[in-house]
């Protein structure tokens, strides 16, 4: 049986980014795309859980994290540039032959739209938190702008180049901390209020934790927070000042369907969903996804295969034995 320490990281060179991979296992693709502000070290338990049933894990660091070089500009952190980078990352590992896909917050955008684009390179998708939302009329800084008017929202404050990296770069283990809590972490009330008009940036507005949850070791917050320090925040940032160029090359794909077998794994107290539930959520993804099933984790929140590691896996395994028994019947 595989262990998190039979996860070897290897460096190879994807559409001539020099890229850190995770790799465990023997057998079909499993490719686990990881999000904000992670690195590949959030799926190993989930690698270790695929590689035991006969899968060869890869989870890279994405672009502009961990010790995957960045890309030079910030408008080439577009859907167009990762999506080529999530090919490169198939063939590589797997050849002509589709993937097993699995994506958790920015990855799973990243897998949404990957899947949209290269059909035929995803024989499964497991997504977690991030639904599939539709491509909407409007650029979506603009619906932000709207919603929240003068009130302080993250993904607005990160539009600005230069100035979220610097408040994170500067104390990368408190914005690590004050994120990678559960929904009943106990905090210190915030510092900073929601309006813009007060400044500051988001650390203060988010509340000091008084504790870290149980799922958070001192040794992964130290793995987190020193990959943090080498590869700064800015290209993982980078992915949210492409919103509205995302919006506009995903247009041709208003439309289209996901065909092929989709898991979506959220927890209910997950912010992302804002109190949707699972039948709600069918109800919005199901008309682009025609086989889709969702597993919804009661009180679990957003750092889902690291608060639920046992649920998450067991549905990983579950849905993956789907695929054998198909490709056997």
């Amino acid at each position: 049986m595989f262990t998190a320490e039979d996860i070897t990281l290897e460096t190879w060179t994807v559409t001539g980014l020099s890229t850190r991979v995770a790799s465990l296992g023997q057998g079909p693709v499993a490719l686990c795309i990881h999000g904000w502000p992670e690195c590949w070290f959030t799926w190993r338990q989930q690698m270790v859980a695929l590689a035991n049933v006969g899968y060869r894990a890869i989870a890279p660091d994405m672009p502009g994290f961990g010790e995957t070089m960045g890309l030079p500009a910030i408008e080439d952190f577009n859907v167009a540039r990762i999506c080529e980078f999530m090919e490169g990352l198939t063939r590589q590992a797997g050849g002509e032959k589709p993937v097993l896909l699995i994506g958790h917050d920015w990855g799973a955008i990243n897998c949404w739209q990957f899947t949209l684009r290269h059909p035929q390179r995803v024989s499964r998708l497991v997504n977690m938190s991030v639904p599939l939302h539709p491509i909407g009329d409007r650029p979506p800084t603009a619906l932000l702008h709207e919603h929240f008017g003068d009130n302080f929202f993250y993904q607005l404050y990160f539009q600005e180049p230069g100035v979220a990296e610097a408040e994170f770069d500067a104390d990368p283990q408190g914005i690590l901390r004050a994120l990678y809590c559960s929904p009943d972490t106990p905090r210190d009330p915030p510092v900073l209020g929601r309006s813009i008009a007060e400044g500051g940036g988001w650390i203060g507005r988010l509340g000091k934790p008084r504790e870290q949850p149980d799922w958070l070791t001192d040794e992964a917050l130290a793995y987190y927070v020193n990959a943090y320090r080498r590869s700064g925040f800015a290209g993982g940032i980078n992915y949210y000042r492409n919103l509205d160029e995302n919006w506009r090359l995903m247009q041709p794909y208003r439309d289209a369907q996901i065909t092929c077998p989709v898991l979506f794994l959220v927890g209910s107290a997950d912010s992302v969903i804002r109190g949707a539930s699972e039948e709600q959520l069918m109800r919005r993804m199901a008309p682009r996804i025609p086989d889709l099933q969702i597993v919804m984790l009661p009180g679990i929140g957003h750092w889902v295969q690291s608060e639920a590691c046992a649920q998450v896996n067991a549905a990983l395994v579950s849905f993956a034995a789907q695929a054998s028994a198909r490709d056997h019947a």
